[in-house]
């Protein structure tokens, strides 16, 4: 197949158009296009195990370190405790989990609390929903809507009248 040139000359003059013209004398080149920024690394949502006076902004909090005292800034997201024989202080969270045992918890403002170890005290000012499920917990909480026990000889100590579902026994709201 044979190909005829003149079909061939609007094509050639367009991608001409595109190609730039070298500079002229004593002008300078243009500049080349900015490289486009590297992707940044990939930032946790989840703070593991920080050192006390760490600033949550928002993200989630995880604490498994035995036998550690922290105060931790700034608004959380859930906050997950595996740890035992520590205590944590913190103001804001959406979530508490407390895994572990014989642990402290100060909090000013959570929306739901779920404790599933046992021996624990918990110091919150608003759990608007708590579970239990754990032995031997202590929960003081001014504002609370709704417990739910399925662990044993647990106490909540609210200035609240909660809605109170308990399937355990020897749990008390006072």
């Amino acid at each position: 197949m044979r190909i005829n040139p003149f079909l061939l000359a609007p094509t050639l003059a367009a991608l001409s158009a595109c190609t730039p013209a070298p500079p002229e004398a004593g002008t300078a080149a243009p500049a080349a296009a900015a490289p486009s920024p590297t992707p940044a690394t990939a930032v946790s949502d989840t703070l593991n195990d920080p050192g006390s006076g760490a600033d949550c902004s928002g993200k989630n909090l995880r604490i498994s370190r035995d036998n550690t005292t922290l105060v931790i800034n700034g608004e959380c997201g859930e906050v997950t405790i595996t740890a035992s024989g520590g205590s944590l202080n913190f103001d804001k969270a959406q979530a508490i989990v407390l895994e572990g045992s014989h642990y402290t918890v100060l909090n000013t403002d959570v929306d739901t609390v779920r404790v599933v170890g046992s021996d624990n005290t918990l110091n919150l000012t608003n759990a608007r929903r708590i579970e239990v499920s754990g032995n031997n917990n202590m929960i003081l909480s001014r504002e609370t809507a709704q417990i739910q026990f399925s662990g044993n000889t647990n106490t909540l100590n609210t200035d609240a009248q909660p809605q109170v579902d308990d399937r355990g026994s020897g749990n008390r709201v006072i």
